[in-house]
């Protein structure tokens, strides 16, 4: 009877010892503070299907090495229809057509898994969570709203960005690991409009073009003062006297009128060339993710090369008028 007794009192206690086991599991998963690491990608890339697929099979190199439990890809696709695209899984996502005449504005991934560790304190698998968001879709409107809702700075920096990753982790070491993956695969992305570098240097040089376009017309008021001191100083037509001081004024008002309006007209024209051609040229799309965006890579090829044969045009314009100019300081010698 007192054998049958202890045995019974064994059972409870071994039954109690899991028990406890189990509640000390379920509040560490459940109460773990989890951290977030940021990191933001400002170059500009280009962002093929490929590359979304490379990625993802990276991130499940990774965690393979590593007791993976539980695991959940969500993506996220906007397009420029106004349509958003958003797949429970990473299969439904594959699957999907991507022949489609929409362009893509941004794309989400997000990572959540569930991984035990070896040497952890507790055989209690850890949740992170790695969220990749690619492209920045908001309108400057937006981005302004972003501010005045008083969100935190990193919410405005994250808008701006042209990558980011976001990691919610509760070991650091698997933190760090994941964000060296997606910023190793980000550096050998393919950089956006290589092939267009003569735009990227046009863009950044926007106001030097504008300024050489001034001085070609100020260079033209130049020429063209050289070719009227004579005209006043040798020239014995009643309309301009004989008197030296006379016509030294006369060549001295007549002088600043004429710099006055080729330098208005050098800031008219620069001003009309930056608004009608270069702030038109456009760098390559972001994603050449649907056909629709392959389809605008053509289009923007297209357009940027008419803009700058526009621009050249207008430039070898702006240098025409020195020539103009002394054309006709040249004729002026025969008409007085």
């Amino acid at each position: 009877m007192e054998k049958n007794l202890n045995t019974s009192n064994n059972e409870i206690a071994v039954i109690d010892e899991n028990q406890i086991n189990q509640f000390k599991s379920l509040y560490y998963l459940i109460k773990g503070k989890r951290d977030t690491d940021i990191k933001l990608f400002t170059d500009y890339k280009q962002f093929t299907y490929d590359d979304i697929i490379e990625l993802n099979k990276k991130i499940y190199n990774k965690l393979m090495l590593h007791k993976l439990v539980t695991d959940i890809v969500n993506v996220t696709v906007g397009l420029d229809n106004k349509e958003i695209k958003s797949f429970g899984s990473w299969y439904e996502f594959t699957e999907s057509d991507w022949n489609i005449s929409a362009c893509t504005k941004y794309i989400t991934i997000e990572w959540d898994f569930n991984i035990i560790l070896p040497n952890q304190t507790h055989e209690v698998p850890q949740t992170h969570t790695l969220r990749v968001r690619i492209g920045n879709s908001l309108r400057p409107s937006e981005l302004i709203q972003v501010v005045f809702q008083g969100s935190e700075e990193h919410d405005f920096e994250e808008a701006q960005a042209q990558m980011c990753c976001k990691i919610d982790f509760i070991n650091a070491q698997i933190s760090n690991e994941l964000k060296t993956i997606v910023t190793e695969w980000y550096d050998a992305l393919k950089k956006n409009s290589e092939e267009f570098k003569l735009i990227k240097f046009i863009s950044r040089n926007e106001m030097k073009v504008q300024n050489f376009i001034v001085l070609s017309f100020i260079t033209s008021a130049i020429i063209f003062v050289n070719f009227l001191f004579p005209v006043y100083y040798y020239s014995d037509n009643d309309l301009i006297g004989n008197d030296l001081n006379h016509k030294l004024f006369l060549f001295s008002t007549t002088s600043i009128a004429v710099f006055y309006i080729f330098y208005q007209s050098g800031r008219l024209f620069a001003r009309r060339v930056t608004r009608k051609q270069i702030d038109k040229l456009r760098r390559n799309p972001m994603f050449e993710f649907t056909k629709g965006d392959k389809n605008k890579f053509i289009e923007v090829a297209e357009d940027n090369k008419k803009y700058l044969y526009k621009l050249l045009g207008s430039i070898v314009l702006g240098l025409g008028v020195n020539g103009l100019s002394a054309l006709i300081g040249y004729l002026l010698k025969f008409i007085f």
